[in-house]
């Protein structure tokens, strides 16, 4: 009985997080044991899943785990540096090749390689009537889109005949103030008989 009141003891010294690591030793001990008392059996499968899972994990193991995660996280910054300084070495030799290409374009006279207008026709008069004749044609080609556009003039025609009927709509609401008119007079007549 002396052991279960320090065992209690313990267990609120546990909850309350003031435990040696010895007093939690002694915790575990006694809850393996079989002669648990019913009050205390909560407590019981929770310090032996305690002690089950502290022999799962070892301390070896999670230094491994430990060290595996610093290996990784020390790679990701190797990459992550190398990858930056990969951007900033294309950005430059990009920006070096746009200026030699436009420096070779400018001194090997590409951009001025043109060729002079000349004349297609020696007769000046016949050159002005090919223009006119080419000019007819555009014309005649434009005119010939726009005739569909007629009966469109006759569409607007009819609209247009149509805008009376939509003046009735304004009129037809000052004949409902009318019939309210009439509604009271009836009213008026009805009390007045």
């Amino acid at each position: 009985m002396e052991d279960i009141k320090q065992i209690e003891a313990l267990i609120e010294k546990y909850y309350n997080g003031e435990t040696s690591v010895e007093e939690e030793r002694k915790l575990q001990w006694f809850f393996q044991t079989q002669h648990v008392p019913e009050r205390l059996k909560p407590e019981a499968e929770m310090f032996r899943y305690y002690y089950l899972r502290k022999n799962d994990e070892s301390a070896g193991n999670l230094n491994e785990k430990l060290g595996d995660l610093i290996d990784k996280q020390s790679h990701k910054n190797v990459l992550f540096g190398s990858a930056r300084s990969f951007y900033w070495i294309s950005g430059v030799a990009a920006s070096v090749l746009i200026l030699v290409g436009l420096w070779l374009g400018f001194n090997t006279n590409i951009f001025n390689n043109r060729q002079a207008y000349q004349d297609t026709f020696n007769d000046p008069q016949l050159a002005y009537l090919e223009t006119k004749r080419i000019l007819y044609l555009v014309s005649d080609k434009l005119n010939e889109g726009t005739r569909n556009l007629q009966n469109l003039d006759k569409l607007d025609y009819g609209v247009n005949m149509l805008n009376p009927v939509f003046s009735f709509g304004p009129g037809i609401q000052h004949l409902n103030k009318l019939s309210k008119f009439n509604e009271a007079t009836e009213l008026i007549s009805k009390k007045n008989n």
